[in-house]
């Protein structure tokens, strides 16, 4: 045989080992876990698709379920409410967008070779909700896990809390390390509710981690509950073991989750209606900032008139201040000295030098009173030294500046009303007709 005949017979030969290793590798890739049945036993759905398989569990809640001690019914009432109310508002869900609460448990918090292993969706379904838990079989089925979600079919508004900062990163990283296998992940709208509770109780919470949130404001607490940072640990227990008791442990917790996002979404929902006192002066002019910073005037000079109208001066000192801005910015400004002097009976911190500024300007600027502008700012000078803020600060040079111009301005209408008081008194010794013949 000639050396050319051998040479491409070895090709042949190389070319058979190729496929049938890679015929091999892929019967191994599909071979099935020795944990199957110990899980599906334990209450998981084994799914196996073209691209590899996956666990899930669904559980099914009625309308009627009550979470804490807020029922999922009021979903829908608190969703039309945004819609018809406040359709711009970073808590509505669009009318025509479907949307789903989320929840993920993954391998780590950060890094490439974090993986998600439980894709949590709790979705609205005829007299009910259906929360579907998509568990990771295998890190080599990844593909057909992610791809079990239906991100990737059409746009939606995925409610998470801290979403935005950690569930929904990972999910498009985890995406795109497997671009090349899976559809075009879908550009969603995102409402987290982390972002949203801190909003309405920033200095009423000390801690924003769900639990606390729940305890705090939801009546839930959890009994029994795996700490979120032990889920890894056990997840990978678990695959290794083959024993998924503390997996559904697991499980629990991000069901625990999710449906906390619903009962919050609800709570969050029913404290922007403005029906009756619930919660403290606090809560209620940080929704009324809130409103203010997303360009809501009149709804938020309407929660800030709300707190004024329900409590104690003291309590309502921070929205006196607002209410004080507003009425400025109308042309008010009369009715926004009196508020911000209001203010003044019981505001403290960094709050009551605004308020002194806000006065000074206003004296200065609109009302022309030159003495009073001069008091509002020293009595600023002292209080941000009581304060103990850099000397060198600019607000301390601003203020400095601001009191040697209002002394200039009030000297020179000390000398201005001198040379007229001056000029009167010429005036009235000089003859209006003297020497005039008649």
């Amino acid at each position: 045989m000639s050396y050319e005949k051998k040479l491409m017979q070895m090709k042949g030969l190389v070319k058979k080992k190729i496929v049938e290793e890679k015929v091999i590798k892929e019967e191994l890739e599909m071979a099935l876990p020795f944990y199957v049945e110990q899980w599906k036993d334990a209450g998981l759905k084994f799914i196996k698709d073209e691209q590899g398989f996956y666990f899930v569990k669904e559980t099914f809640y009625h309308s009627e379920h009550i979470h804490g001690n807020i029922g999922l019914n009021k979903l829908q009432q608190a969703k039309t409410f945004m819609q018809e109310v406040y359709p711009t508002h970073p808590l509505t869900i669009a009318k025509e967008s479907p949307f789903c609460f989320y929840d993920t448990e993954t391998t780590g918090l950060k890094g490439a070779g974090v993986l998600i292993f439980l894709n949590g969706v709790l979705k609205e379904v005829e007299n009910g909700f259906l929360l579907t838990q998509f568990v990771l079989a295998d890190p080599d089925h990844e593909v057909s896990f992610l791809k079990a979600t239906d991100f990737w079919v059409n746009e939606q508004t995925l409610i998470t809390y801290n979403g935005k900062s950690f569930d929904l990163p990972q999910l498009v990283t985890r995406w795109t390390m497997n671009r090349n296998n899976l559809p075009r992940l879908k550009q969603h709208h995102q409402i987290d509710l982390m972002h949203s509770s801190k909003r309405i109780w920033k200095g009423e919470l000390e801690r924003f981690k769900l639990k606390q949130v729940e305890e705090m404001k939801l009546g839930f607490i959890r009994e029994n509950d795996i700490p979120g940072h032990l889920a890894p640990i056990i997840y990978f227990d678990a695959v290794k073991s083959g024993n998924p008791i503390n997996l559904m442990k697991v499980l629990k917790h991000n069901e625990w989750d999710i449906l906390s996002l619903v009962t919050l979404y609800i709570l969050s929902v029913e404290l922007l209606q403005e029906k009756e006192v619930v919660e403290t002066a606090t809560t209620y002019t940080n929704i009324g900032k809130w409103f203010r910073d997303l360009k809501t005037v009149d709804s938020s000079v309407d929660w800030f008139t709300f707190v004024v109208n329900n409590f104690s001066e003291e309590d309502a000192s921070i929205a006196y201040y607002f209410l004080g801005l507003h009425l400025k910015r109308a042309g008010l400004y009369e009715d926004s000295v009196q508020a911000f002097r209001q203010a003044l009976k019981e505001i403290s911190g960094k709050y009551r030098i605004e308020v002194y500024i806000e006065l000074a300007k206003l004296f200065e600027h609109q009302l022309k009173d030159f003495p009073k502008a001069l008091e509002m700012t020293q009595q600023c000078i002292e209080h941000e030294a009581k304060l103990n803020m850099d000397v060198h600060s600019r607000l301390k040079r601003e203020l400095m500046k601001r009191e040697m111009r209002i002394i200039r301005k009030l000297n020179i209408s000390r000398e201005t009303a001198g040379h007229n008081k001056k000029c009167i008194k010429v005036a009235e010794k000089t003859p209006l007709f003297d020497n005039v013949m008649l």
